[in-house]
């Protein structure tokens, strides 16, 4: 199975982790913005960090599959 996450969608869960984080995490109101402001300007799409994150989730997608793959050959009938 080859699964690949494109640039926008990673940015898309990003943002709602990243709200998610700094609403429940007790934040103060300036970390809240700061960290806010850390995912629109540094992991914005098309920037050098973004393409990073996609590239690093695809790979470890990619790496999952293919462990989850292999131990499925390996695994024994009588073992369901």
């Amino acid at each position: 199975m080859d699964v690949t996450f494109k640039d926008d969608e990673l940015a898309d869960a990003l943002t709602l982790l990243v709200n998610r984080i700094a609403d429940e995490a007790g934040l103060s109101d300036k970390d809240r913005a700061m960290l806010k402001r850390w995912r629109s300007s540094e992991m914005k799409l098309g920037s050098d960090d973004m393409d990073d994150l996609v590239r690093k989730v695809n790979e470890d997608l990619q790496r999952v599959n293919q462990r989850r793959e292999r131990s499925q050959l390996r695994k024994p009938d009588w073992r369901d």
